[in-house]
């Protein structure tokens, strides 16, 4: 066999099988919150938009906001990205943790020394669960959260509102749940959609693999 043809012939029986397995990266899967409604229970979506042409699947190539603007009311439905999700879906990565972002809420109530939003600005802050039900404890310094406007973009400026804070730290043992949380403002411009992105960076950790994101209200 001519050595060059035969060099090519190895090169690709290595690679193809890479290739295959590299096609795929993915961190867990999604929990959706409309799994466990009553069965017979549907969500409609508004008669006005029409999302026949859009592409909601998880190959879609959309941007964020086209996506939310064109599958948003599809997020729930078998089609949708498993890294694209509502508020109170659950991400669950392979080792078992599940990750929850419960509520994105208004804050009005400052304690004394907290640098405080100013009228163009709405304060908020995300209410996010961990599940720990993996066989071993997971460090919660190893997440980070980010968060922007969902529909015209604009990233939000994260802080701590020192009441009620709950700060993504410490380790979480096997079989115990708890809920914390992560706080910023957001420039009144860029509206009450906000998106939230949880990363996880530890030494399992995909670099090719997609975060979950959230999309849901300030509410």
């Amino acid at each position: 066999m001519n050595v060059r043809i035969r060099t090519a012939a190895v090169l690709t029986a290595v690679l193809l099988p890479l290739t295959a397995a590299c096609s795929s990266h993915e961190q867990g899967t999604v929990q959706r919150a409309e799994d466990s409604r009553p069965e017979g229970k549907t969500t409609k979506a508004p008669e006005d938009k029409d999302t026949s042409d859009a592409d909601c699947g998880p190959d879609s190539g959309l941007s964020q906001a086209e996506w939310m603007e064109n599958c948003a009311d599809d997020a729930g439905e078998d089609n949708a990205p498993n890294t694209e999700l509502k508020i109170g879906d659950t991400f669950r990565y392979h080792d078992g943790l599940k990750v929850t972002v419960t509520r994105i809420e208004k804050v009005t109530t400052f304690a004394e020394y907290d640098t405080r939003p100013d009228s163009a600005q709405t304060a908020f802050r995300i209410n996010i669960k961990f599940d720990n039900q993996s066989k071993k404890p997971i460090d919660l310094d190893d997440f980070s959260v980010n968060a922007q406007g969902a529909t015209k973009g604009g990233d939000a400026e994260l802080t701590t509102w020192e009441i009620g804070s709950k700060e993504i730290t410490g380790r979480l043992a096997p079989g115990v749940s708890d809920t914390k949380n992560s706080d910023g403002v957001l420039d009144k411009q860029y509206g009450t959609q906000v998106l939230v992105t949880v990363t996880r960076m530890n030494e399992d950790t995909d670099l090719l693999a997609e975060d979950p994101h959230w999309t849901g209200p300030i509410q």
